[in-house]
């Protein structure tokens, strides 16, 4: 789904103006005739062209069936952006000095997928003053777009910075590693393996060459050392670290005192909505295994457990609650989490089998795993 919301994101960052110079005139002169103008109708002709897929996901009238609607607009994209990602291109050959020309680059990138747009990208505006910004926003893709891939690519090769070399090959770690566990990848072993392999020699490069180089997150090397963790321990397939964490009682657990089980880890936290939208489900799902060598861990990072207990009182959540807060160590650091819910799913032996799954899909892998153990 990320590869849809991405799309949609490239046109909230050109409305908000994050790329974008001044706004265009309401001239319908001037938006034939200038770049900007130009680029603009590109855009609005291009979200016309999903106006059918976008209507059937809002009129979707359960989660299954917008779960398929959005994958078949996530099917349906390329061809239908690749025309509009054309012209994008050809339009900022145009004039690659105009402003508007970063814009119809990014986009024939980031929603047209372009390999050549992202050669001509970096050709052409290696040297703005934002193109910290552009690396940031190809490696927030989560390693599904190619041409994002190819834009970090370059910039490490062809950046005299080291400042912005440091953070692309950054960037480009964290990309590899999320490709390596997409879907579609995953299912080819061999495709995975060499993904994360390179994931792992772009953090091992940054820890030698880019220790010291400052970024939003802290100097690159400590933000390196924690992907290194993630690739090395947290990659699916990997048997899980050690956990321990203290309960509602604050009495300390161990994620090892679970081995014999299928686990599922919610790391989540009250204020967070997608989490809270996902307990009536998660109640589903606990209920239904009821007797099964299964346990539902909830790990929370509020950063009072009075936050926790009250939500608790007040919400029916009648598995296993663990409460972290906001430390120093523990699995939040150490596990590197970067957004929540962050989900776990371990099979009985401890080996992280699955990430980031929910919904009817959480339902599916861990009947799957409980059916190895011949208890489904």
């Amino acid at each position: 789904m990320r590869k849809f919301n991405s799309t949609t994101l490239v046109i909230l960052l050109f409305a908000a103006g994050l790329w974008a110079q001044e706004k265009p005139k309401d001239k319908a002169d001037e938006k034939k005739s200038t770049m900007t103008g130009q680029f603009r109708g590109i855009v609005e002709d291009w979200q016309r062209a999903q106006d059918d897929l976008a209507k059937g996901i809002r009129e979707a009238k359960t989660d299954d069936e917008r779960e398929k609607l959005v994958e078949k607009a996530i099917a349906k994209l390329p061809e239908i952006t690749k025309p509009f990602s054309d012209k994008a291109i050809a339009l900022a050959k145009q004039d690659l000095k105009d402003p508007a020309a970063l814009e119809c680059l990014l986009f024939a990138v980031m929603a047209g997928q372009s390999d050549a747009a992202a050669a001509l990208l970096v050709d052409s505006q290696l040297e703005h003053k934002q193109f910290p910004e552009i690396c940031g926003a190809m490696a927030a893709q989560g390693g599904e777009n190619p041409a994002c891939i190819k834009v970090l690519e370059l910039t490490i090769e062809k950046s005299k910075s080291k400042d912005l070399q440091g953070n692309a090959c950054l960037g480009l770690a964290q990309m590899l590693y999320q490709r390596s566990e997409d879907p579609k990848v995953a299912a080819d072993p061999k495709k995975a393996a060499e993904a994360l392999k390179k994931a792992e020699e772009m953090a091992v490069k940054v820890t030698k060459e880019y220790a010291n180089v400052k970024s939003p997150e802290g100097e690159l090397g400590k933000v390196a050392d924690k992907v290194l963790f993630e690739i090395r321990n947290l990659a699916i397939g990997k048997a899980a670290p050690e956990v321990v964490s203290k309960d509602l009682e604050g009495k300390e657990v161990k994620l090892s005192a679970l081995k014999g089980k299928v686990v599922v880890l919610d790391i989540w936290a009250t204020w967070c909505g997608p989490c809270r939208q996902m307990i009536p489900h998660e109640r589903e799902l606990v209920d239904k295994l009821k007797g099964k060598p299964f346990v539902f861990v909830s790990i929370s990072a509020d950063d009072e457990k009075k936050t926790l207990t009250d939500f608790l009182a007040k919400e029916k959540m009648p598995w296993t609650h663990w409460w972290e807060g906001r430390k120093e160590t523990g699995i939040l650091q150490d596990w590197n989490v970067r957004f929540f819910p962050t989900i776990y799913v371990l099979d009985a032996k401890g080996v992280i089998r699955y990430k980031n799954v929910r919904g009817k899909k959480l339902d599916e892998v861990v009947e799957k795993l409980l059916a190895e153990m011949g208890k489904s």
